[in-house]
């Protein structure tokens, strides 16, 4: 329940307080971290991979550069990022949800990506870095779980490096009528609705 008095925010399609859509998210996370990747398979068909691979083409990153994967989760921009940068580069997997970063960490380490990443449990609004630190910062899918957006953006600026790239992997809606029409659908009743079914 929200009181006229509190400031709001969204959670996927509800209107929630300011306050109440961390722990929230939080929760959500917690609940779904074993088995995110899977579900991100079965709820894109598969394409966040295609998105994922689109953004790292874009980075322009190479060897020797820091990166920061914001929001990783369980890995999958930082394990690629891991190639390009090299033994002289680094890359931080930063993520809010212990559970999260507690499974990047394990999958990583599973599949021999070690040496040059380290794990961060971070808020985006608040940073724990340097300013100009990062050559390239990417966030996917995770800015729509942040609360104060412009913080977050703000925060992101700082640890940026002048000329850097920052890039931010996100669902937007179709402009195209019976693409819109198909999105609605499917994010209002399908996806929404497993989203919210783990928030309870």
């Amino acid at each position: 329940m929200v009181e006229d008095s509190q400031e709001t925010t969204h959670f996927g399609f509800q209107t929630v307080a300011k306050e109440q859509k961390a722990d929230m998210v939080a929760h959500v996370f917690h609940s779904v971290a074993s088995k995110y990747d899977v579900m991100n398979d079965l709820m894109s068909f598969g394409i966040h991979r295609l998105w994922k691979r689109f953004t790292i083409d874009c980075s322009g990153v190479r060897r020797g550069q820091t990166v920061l994967d914001l929001a990783g989760g369980t890995g999958d921009l930082t394990a690629k990022f891991s190639r390009l940068v090299g033994e002289t580069g680094n890359v931080i997997l930063a993520d809010i949800n212990d559970s999260m970063l507690k499974m990047g960490r394990e999958k990583l380490r599973n599949i021999g990506v070690i040496g040059n990443v380290k794990y961060v449990q971070a808020n985006a609004e608040a940073l724990p870095f340097p300013d100009n630190t990062f050559d390239c910062i990417t966030i996917s899918f995770g800015l729509r779980n942040v609360t104060e957006k412009e913080k977050a953006l703000r925060s992101m600026y700082r640890v940026l490096k002048p000329g850097g790239r920052l890039l931010v992997l996100e669902f937007s809606k179709p402009i195209i009528e019976p693409l819109s029409k198909a999105y609605d659908a499917y994010s209002f009743h399908i996806f929404a609705a497993y989203w919210l079914s783990r928030g309870e």
